[in-house]
């Protein structure tokens, strides 16, 4: 590869990195690699389009390649983690800490959100609790936390049925997933067909 094709392959890599919703469209194989390949050309200063367009596609293939491995890796690990749903869950939050059976908690600049069972809600003193949440609880194998996407890849199944997160809590191999709890039969059952889709798709 001469000099002039290494300074483009950086170049056109950069720009990709810049453009993070570029690369989806790519890892989605979605992309028409001449109308990119001249916007990219032009973007950078008329360079040469088929310098750009031969790059590109080599580029493209590794974004993809590197996107199945990283997927791939995280599908295996979420294979071995259990997964549970606490239903009845109700949501408290308070400017300190307090001394309240929970399910889950975290600590947010405003202060701290609990989770808790219903029941346990009621029968405390605090007049504003939110209920009608449920909990998915994900018990990962210690791996998990040094591997990225996880939380991503989770987010997005679930995104795709119009399934919106409200909280997110993770902490070594304890993952947990606040949603409301009329989606918890569909967000159980869109999170294993995703493992199952994904793995016939690798």
């Amino acid at each position: 590869m001469s000099q002039n094709n290494v300074s483009i392959s950086k170049e056109v890599t950069a720009y990709l990195k810049r453009k993070p919703y570029v690369q989806e469209a790519i890892e989605q194989g979605i992309v028409n690699y001449s109308a990119l390949s001249r916007k990219i050309a032009k973007d950078l200063g008329n360079i040469s389009f088929e310098a750009v367009k031969s790059t590109l596609i080599r580029v493209a293939n590794k974004i993809k390649k590197d996107k199945m491995n990283r997927e791939q890796k995280i599908i295996n690990l979420l294979k071995k983690a259990d997964f549970s749903i606490n239903n009845k869950v109700a949501a408290i939050h308070h400017t300190s800490s307090l001394n309240i059976e929970s399910i889950a908690f975290s600590k947010t600049p405003s202060g701290y959100m609990y989770f808790l069972k219903e029941d346990i809600a009621e029968k405390s003193n605090f007049k504003k609790i939110d209920y009608g949440y449920a909990i998915i609880h994900i018990k990962n194998q210690k791996e998990i936390e040094n591997t990225p996407g996880v939380a991503a890849f989770l987010l997005s199944a679930l995104s795709s049925e119009d399934i919106n997160v409200v909280h997110l809590m993770d902490c070594r191999e304890d993952t947990f997933l606040v949603i409301k709890e009329y989606d918890a039969p569909l967000a159980f059952k869109t999170l294993s067909e995703a493992l199952r889709i994904s793995d016939k798709v690798f």
